[in-house]
This record gives C-alpha cells, sequence and structure tokens, in this order.
C-alpha cells in the first residue's frame, strides 16, 4: 500500500504545470504544501465527498472558486445529501433552493467559504473530486486541517 499510495501521491503532485490553474493543497497551520491537483482554468470546480459522521449516509459539497479582489475565492454552490437532521440543511435560506433528488436531497446555494478548510476523519472517508481525476482520499495527505487554494486560474 506503501508504494501504490507514494505513486498516487507523485502523480497529483507531479501532474500540474508551473502557471496552470490548479488546486493548491497545504496544512492550514504549518503551510505544509501537501498536493496539487490541476483544475479546469475557465471554471475551476471540486468536490469535497464524505461519509456523514451520524447518518453513515453520503454528502458531497461542490465548490467553485471565482476571482475576487484580486485573490481565488470558495463559494459553495451546492450540497447533495442523504438523511435529515446532525447539521445537514432541512430547509432553504435566503436565496437557496432545496429540492428533492432521488433518495437524498439538492441543496443550491452561493455562499462564500474562504478559506476553505477541510479535517480528514478517517471514518468518513472525506475525498477530493476533482473530474477526470481519481478521488483523492485526504487523510492519505495529512490528518490535521487541510487548506484548499485555486491558483492561476483565468478570470471569468
Amino acid at each position: 500500500m506503501g508504494s501504490q499510495r507514494a505513486a498516487i501521491l507523485g502523480c497529483v503532485l507531479l501532474s500540474g504545470a508551473a502557471g496552470a490553474c490548479e488546486l493548491v493543497l497545504s496544512e492550514h497551520r504549518g503551510g505544509r504544501e501537501l498536493a496539487r491537483v490541476p483544475l479546469a482554468a475557465n471554471a475551476p470546480t471540486a468536490q469535497i465527498a464524505f461519509t456523514h459522521s451520524v447518518l453513515g449516509t453520503p454528502v458531497a459539497d461542490r465548490y467553485e472558486w471565482r476571482s475576487d479582489a484580486g485573490q481565488w475565492r470558495a463559494y459553495l454552490v451546492e450540497e447533495r445529501f442523504e438523511g435529515e437532521g446532525y447539521g445537514l440543511p432541512n430547509a432553504a435560506g435566503p436565496g437557496e433552493t432545496l429540492t428533492r433528488d432521488g433518495k437524498g436531497w439538492r441543496l443550491q446555494l452561493n455562499r462564500l467559504v474562504h478559506p476553505l478548510l477541510v479535517r480528514p476523519v478517517r471514518s468518513q472517508q472525506t475525498r477530493l473530486l476533482v473530474e477526470g481525476r481519481a478521488a483523492l482520499l485526504l487523510e492519505s495527505l495529512s490528518l490535521a486541517a487541510i487548506e484548499l487554494r485555486a491558483m492561476n486560474c483565468k478570470k471569468k
């Protein structure tokens, strides 16, 4: 498993070309860079997927990065989940839409989340999902809080 993990991390770390739009993952407090993942330059998006800690059901949060005041900032634009209660939305707020989505729910919103920090928890299998790439299990990088920052993307 160790060599497989190293190979996967090596691909992720080396996959971004210098100056290309990418998501930089680093330890929040220490700043140690953990990985770089290429993003679509004109529409930088990614999902954080995990298993709900109480219900044991899937949750996926989709983020868009937008240029704002000279920085790329993350906006939570969609949350898909199954179940009710225990920290999950039960109603849409102003400007939000909550709809049934198969067995679960889909909340559409536009919430600034800056900085975007994720604390991987082994039991939740927290994963980074970027279209066209293999899922990245965040606990394989660190169990400390991880900051996700978009860099070198094109302004819309």
